[in-house]
């Protein structure tokens, strides 16, 4: 979600900069802590990382109309994935008790057992 956050932010930083005409300087991730400057020109294009060694080019409207949507469906996702895991925890709970229950019902049998022998 942090990631799409700041790709958004990105493409409003980069609408700002198209309206005034200014060039960009920015520095951007090669690799693990390997960075590069950049001047970014105006622009009405941007590239996005889909996934799976997938980049497409797209316009800046398209781009945030589908980072937007993206951010949607994984807020709603983290949001089922939170109602989740409290109803399997909950469930591990009761699973525990349960267990508790039967061994505390089992020793009690087997004292009975014993004494009744």
């Amino acid at each position: 979600i942090s990631d799409i956050k700041s790709s958004l932010a990105m493409i409003k930083k980069l609408r700002e900069k198209k309206s005034g005409g200014d060039e960009m300087e920015t520095q951007f991730l090669l690799s693990d802590q390997v960075y590069a400057e950049a001047t970014i020109p105006p622009t009405e294009k941007v590239c996005l990382w889909l996934g799976a060694n997938v980049m497409l080019e797209y316009t800046l409207d398209d781009a945030e109309e589908l980072l937007t949507k993206n951010l949607e469906s994984a807020q709603k996702n983290l949001g089922q994935i939170g109602f989740d895991l409290d109803y399997l925890r909950d469930q591990m709970t009761i699973t525990e008790v349960t267990m508790a229950r039967l061994y505390n019902w089992d020793v009690k049998r087997r004292k009975e057992k014993k004494a009744a022998a």
